[in-house]
């Protein structure tokens, strides 16, 4: 192999590593989430709405996110329910906080805990200070 051939082998070697390296972390399963893998949000609920395969989704005012709890109508959550409890009340949402290419900013829109003043209305985090819902 002449010096242009492994020049070109040597790039294209790393560039497959960085690739590899962004597709594992953007599609890497979220399961047992620490309270040190999440961050907090605050906002004002505009919106709850059913989403894809039985996801709650929640808007916050002057918020582009995408939020959702996974599969939270077989949690047991209703979506009547949380309006009535919710819509156009300041919440706090954890949602994950892990860099992907759809998310740069770093927040994923997995909400991993969910409460309303101090009362805890979804948890999901393992080892943190609030009992788990699910």
């Amino acid at each position: 192999m002449n010096k242009t051939g492994k020049i070109f082998f040597s790039i294209s070697s790393v560039l497959f590593i960085i690739f590899m390296w962004i597709a594992i972390q953007t599609f890497k399963p979220i399961r047992n989430v620490q309270p040190d893998e999440v961050i907090e949000i605050t906002g004002i609920v505009t919106k709850i709405e059913e989403g894809a395969g039985f996801d709650i989704v929640i808007s916050l005012k002057n918020d582009s996110h995408y939020y959702y709890i996974n599969r939270g109508l077989q949690y047991g959550l209703s979506i009547k329910q949380l309006r009535n409890e919710l819509l156009n009340k300041k919440v706090r949402l954890y949602p994950i906080k892990r860099w992907t290419i759809f998310t740069r900013d770093g927040i994923m829109g997995h909400i991993s805990k969910l409460m309303i003043e101090d009362q805890v209305i979804f948890n999901e985090l393992k080892n943190d200070i609030h009992e788990q819902t699910i």
